[in-house]
């Protein structure tokens, strides 16, 4: 039997990232407030950490300072606008936009991320999703695996050892498939 064209690949490895996406999901429903918990906490700390909680802090409340007077202006600038087209001032869209720094939103969300990963590994359930995550993102290499030759596979393993990665579940399964040999 032949070995399974690229797209065959593709195409389970889809299926597969359905499934992990569907138990990750299904994890999260039994904690539902875990990944927001998380999001809000991992978010605090990558603050503190890059000595921004502060300045947040102090940002915030400019914010809301701020966003009271800009709220009064947008409100005037809506009537003024209502009834020169004598229109009711609900239908009228809400013009008004704000964008934040990319560069430190950008900072934040990579910290954000490093502690959101801390604190799912402290919960048996983020532990899971954890590692789901890391089976799916190394999904394609483990289809690819489970088809390759041998000398691949311990090129692979190799490599692994070499730079002292830990092979996922599903790798180390694709890793003990014996590979097709071709019949022609």
């Amino acid at each position: 039997m032949p070995g399974l064209t690229v797209t065959e690949k593709e195409h389970w490895k889809n299926r597969i990232a359905q499934r992990i996406d569907r138990r990750i999901e299904a994890l999260w429903a039994i904690e539902p407030n875990l990944q927001d918990r998380i999001e809000r906490e991992a978010r605090e700390q990558a603050l503190v950490s890059l000595g921004l909680a502060d300045f947040e802090a102090e940002h915030a409340a400019i914010e809301r300072q701020t966003e009271a007077s800009e709220r009064r202006q947008r409100d005037l600038a809506k009537l003024m606008l209502a009834t020169v087209r004598r229109v009711p001032v609900e239908q009228l869209g809400d013009y008004y936009s704000y964008q934040h720094d990319q560069e430190v939103d950008s900072a934040v969300a990579r910290r954000q991320q490093s502690f959101a990963d801390r604190l799912l590994a402290e919960s048996p359930t983020g532990k899971q999703v954890l590692e789901l995550r890391a089976e799916k993102d190394r999904l394609l290499d483990t289809v690819w695996l489970a088809t390759s030759s041998a000398s691949v596979k311990t090129l692979w393993e190799k490599v692994g050892r070499l730079l002292g990665d830990d092979t996922t579940v599903l790798e180390r399964e694709a890793l003990a498939i014996p590979p097709e040999t071709d019949v022609s």
